[in-house]
């Protein structure tokens, strides 16, 4: 049995009495129905198709189509009415029933459009069906008002639950806080009691004047930098000296006491003015610790040269071919005997390698020391003596 939806539909015309219809599908759409209405008196009937449902609306209608089509769902078939719309009947017996569809916005009724019932005295009014269809469709409305509802008290109940939940955090919450609060309190007092005695036991205790300006005297020995020991002027006069005289005459006169013995006076002469400028700068010369200071300081320097004075010595070891005469002895060296060729040679040798220990400055004395002579020259020895003195 195809279901079929009873409607009433208020008498705009005439106050308190209404129009009574049956709405029955007739089609696949939603839409394509068969509407038999009364008055109470004479028949009327309409049939509606889907497709053609848009000229039902009027003209100066503002909805759209598909609103259009939910208004008309909700007016005849019984779906979810839309809000503001009103719908009202005028019987004009014998002819026909026309019911218009407005929307009330502010208080002004607004005309959507209208349906026409004419008049079919022809057609059957089943009154006891229709009776049946508004019972089973009142049937339908309590089932699902039921469900409604017990869904909706569910829904209280477990709104009600979590407003209970809320309020017990909400309560534990405050709890929590008043007892951190508390023992905070608590905490912040018993420290501010210890900072109390403390400061009494400060303010009464006796400290000794003696000790606190020693621990202030060592304190500012700690932080002050301990003074550094400055060394004294470096002899560069002097090693300057020694290195042009060495410089101008090292490899001129080894190739001379080999080769050509006749050229060994210029030689003799740097040297002599060499002792001069030795004689001149032993009176302006520092004490000995300072000499010390600075040998260290200049320890690679006087590494090279004391290396150079024992290939210097070994030379003046072997024998040459001529003799060259000494050079006046300077007056501030002549201290002691001369000493042979060879055990000065040994003694140079033993003084250079130990002076690297030792605080022990060797000048060198290459042209003097390559002229084999029987006697030797005494600034050389009394040199050497006065660097094992050292």
């Amino acid at each position: 049995m195809v279901n079929s939806y009873i409607i009433r539909v208020a008498r705009t015309d005439e106050d308190g009495s209404f129009v009574l219809g049956e709405v029955t599908p007739s089609g696949s759409k939603p839409l394509n129905v068969k509407f038999v209405a009364t008055e109470g008196e004479e028949p009327y009937v309409v049939k509606l198709r889907h497709d053609k449902i848009g000229e039902l609306r009027a003209s100066s209608s503002a909805c759209t189509a598909e609103e259009w089509e939910s208004i008309l769902k909700a007016l005849l078939l019984g779906a979810e009415p839309v809000e503001g719309i009103e719908a009202g009947a005028e019987a004009n017996v014998g002819k026909s029933i026309t019911i218009t569809i407005r929307r009330k916005v502010a208080g002004i009724n607004q005309r959507l459009g209208s349906l026409t019932l004419n008049h079919k005295a022809d057609e059957a009014i089943q009154l006891f069906d229709w009776c049946g269809a508004a019972a089973l469709q009142r049937e339908k409305f309590q089932e699902t008002a039921t469900k409604a509802k017990s869904q909706t008290s569910s829904l209280e109940a477990s709104i009600a639950e979590l407003r209970s939940q809320l309020d017990e955090l909400t309560t534990s919450k405050r709890t929590t806080e008043t007892e951190m609060l508390e023992k905070f309190c608590i905490l912040l007092n018993e420290k501010k009691v210890k900072i109390r005695e403390q400061q009494r036991l400060l303010s009464t205790a006796q400290v000794d004047p003696s000790k606190l300006d020693a621990a202030r005297a060592s304190q500012a020995a700690r932080s002050t930098p301990a003074t550094e020991r400055k060394p004294a002027p470096s002899r560069r006069a002097k090693r300057k000296a020694s290195e042009d005289a060495s410089g101008g005459s090292s490899s001129s006169d080894s190739d001379d006491g080999f080769d050509k013995p006749a050229a060994s006076k210029p030689s003799l002469k740097a040297a002599s003015d060499k002792m001069d400028i030795d004689q001149t700068e032993s009176e302006n010369e520092p004490p000995r610790g300072a000499r010390s200071a600075n040998a260290s300081k200049d320890s690679p320097e006087s590494e090279d040269r004391e290396t150079t004075d024992e290939d210097g010595t070994e030379t003046a070891s072997e024998p040459d071919e001529e003799p060259a005469p000494p050079p006046p002895p300077p007056k501030a060296r002549q201290q002691k005997k001369p000493e042979p060729a060879k055990g000065r040679a040994v003694a140079a040798a033993g003084a250079s390698k130990g002076g690297k220990g030792k605080d022990v400055v060797i000048h060198p004395r290459r042209p003097v020391r390559r002229a084999k002579a029987a006697t030797p020259p005494p600034a050389e020895a009394s040199e050497t003596e006065s660097d094992d003195e050292l």
